[in-house]
């Protein structure tokens, strides 16, 4: 259900960020109704977020926390932290993307099934694309980068 769906966008980069920011926004959406997070596995932010959504399953045991992979041999950082794990272009014709085509592709899909953005995007690439992308289908963006 895309309104109980949040993802995260975030630069691979972005060690600023601050755990406890992190885990306020996660809560938040969980107090307004979300329930799973689609999370892209890339870099220190997804990482990040992860294990909070792991640690707070403890207190909010209704919560997912899926790993959307953009590519078939994607390396996942630590399979225990994800309760699906989900390639989401099985059933195209052209299934098989690479790492410079499917992070974008897997993005935007991430986003077309959320509602809200949990992001902390500071410089130019991937993840700016991808909030800007989120913010054009009208997803409520819960920014980090302003308390950095």
């Amino acid at each position: 259900d895309k309104k109980k769906t949040a993802l995260f966008i975030g630069n691979r980069d972005c060690y600023q960020v601050k755990e406890a920011d992190i885990e306020k926004a996660i809560i938040t959406a969980i107090e307004n109704g979300i329930e799973v997070f689609l999370n892209g596995g890339q870099g220190y932010f997804d990482q990040t977020c992860a294990v909070i959504v792991h640690r707070l399953k403890k207190r909010y045991p209704k919560i997912k926390s899926i790993l959307v992979i953009p590519y078939r041999d994607f390396k996942v950082f630590n399979d225990r932290l994800f309760d699906e794990i989900v390639y989401p272009f099985e059933a195209h014709t052209f299934s098989y993307y690479t790492y410079k085509s499917g992070s974008p592709k897997r993005n935007r899909w991430a986003v077309d099934h959320s509602s809200v953005a949990i992001c902390f995007v500071y410089r130019s690439g991937g993840a700016e694309k991808t909030l800007e992308y989120a913010k054009k289908q009208n997803l409520k963006t819960i920014d980090l980068t302003k308390g950095a």
